[in-house]
């Protein structure tokens, strides 16, 4: 049976009839979402990799993509690789992708939980700094949605990596920059109506322990980009730090390292 086409101007003339229902928006409006906003320290508790991408990868993918002239191979440059893989706000400050969060807690999230991907998916928002990158083709744009690291100064990190596909790996060097001790303030909102405030720490807590953020974590198969909610006192430290008002919070596990 062919599907009745809809008659749009019939639609409109009928909503605008004399006879129309008027909308009782004191009924609409009580049954609206609630939404409330959160504010809470993320803790690293290993490392933290970072990796953007770089312009100069982004120019070979532009050229590969319009079949520009390939240009001869230049010389490898470790430390300009190591600062390209920093996600760069303003002022000598740092920063990490606020998707990479959301992402780590949306893995977290499963039906069987009662909690389904797609409720969270929808039902939170985080806060970021829109941060300008550099684009492969002139003139263009992109912003990317940041969240400011703070801790301590990034480290040049070299890793034994495999690059290509199937049996065209290869061996070779990766150079990128590591946060040893680090901290991330989260602030957002949430939609309380299907989200309450339990469920959100579960998935923060979880995701911080399994998920992890950055490379090498552990939903890569490595240990490093774990991180923990900060307790009031660990939050007072960290809030007193990033006002420029106190010393740079050390971990426990720092204290152990030193002492040895």
């Amino acid at each position: 049976m062919a599907k009745k086409k809809i008659d749009v101007a019939e639609v409109i003339e009928g909503m605008e009839g004399a006879d129309a229902a008027p909308v009782n928006l004191a009924a609409f409006l009580s049954r609206r979402p609630t939404f409330k906003r959160f504010e809470l320290w993320l803790v690293g508790e290993t490392p933290l990799i970072t990796h953007a991408w770089s312009q100069k990868a982004k120019i070979e993918m532009l050229q590969k993509q319009v079949k520009a002239t390939k240009a001869g191979k230049e010389a490898r440059d470790p430390k300009a690789d190591f600062v390209s893989s920093l996600y760069e706000i303003e002022d000598g400050a740092f920063g990490f992708p606020a998707m990479g969060v959301k992402n780590a807690i949306l893995s977290s999230a499963h039906k069987d939980k009662g909690l389904p991907r797609s409720v969270v998916q929808t039902a939170l928002w985080i806060d970021s700094i829109m941060a300008r990158t550099q684009t492969a083709s002139p003139g263009a744009m992109c912003n990317m949605p940041l969240l400011r690291i703070y801790g301590s100064d990034p480290e040049m990190r070299e890793d034994m990596v495999r690059v290509g596909s199937g049996l065209n790996k290869t061996a070779s060097l990766a150079y990128r920059g590591q946060f040893t001790t680090w901290a991330i303030r989260l602030t957002g909102r949430f939609n309380a109506s299907v989200l309450n405030d339990e469920a959100l720490a579960y998935l923060l807590v979880e995701s911080g322990a399994t998920i992890g953020i950055g490379e090498w974590r552990p939903e890569r198969r490595g240990p490093f980009g774990t991180f923990r909610l900060a307790s009031e006192e660990e939050a007072a430290a960290w809030d007193a730090y990033a006002a420029g008002e106190g010393q740079l919070p050390v971990d426990v596990t720092d204290f152990a390292q030193a002492a040895e």
